[in-house]
């Protein structure tokens, strides 16, 4: 059974209206597939604030908690672990993240470089 943190559903409904209903990675619209992922952990940063945020189909947000994939925050690209560079997730190493149109709606440049330092790949 998941645990729904206080917020999370208003956190999700957010980030899809920010990302127009799209991943932000893999463009997929199919809004039953897309979860709203902490960039740190909610555990950790104990905020379900937009910059905190971003949008990911279901397996990505899993390779991204897992510090498998992370964004490059100073070119907004998408990077994988070594361990994927032989799968279907490949095609995805060096795309660019999709950015949500409104500045205010935007990831933390800052959160993400801590999510990308520790990935240390």
């Amino acid at each position: 059974q998941i645990l729904q943190r206080r917020g999370q559903d208003r956190f999700r409904k957010r980030l899809l209206k920010a990302y127009e209903h799209r991943c932000a990675v893999s463009g997929c619209d199919a809004a039953q597939a897309l979860e709203a992922a902490h960039i740190i952990p909610y555990s950790k940063a104990g905020t379900s604030q937009l910059e905190n945020g971003l949008l990911l189909r279901a397996d990505l947000h899993t390779l991204f908690d897992q510090g498998l994939m992370a964004i490059n925050p100073a070119t907004w690209k998408v990077c994988l672990h070594p361990s994927l560079k032989k799968t279907t997730y490949a095609a995805l190493e060096g795309q660019r993240y999709r950015l949500p149109k409104a500045p205010r709606d935007r990831p933390s440049q800052a959160l993400l470089t801590h999510h990308f330092e520790a990935c240390r790949f």
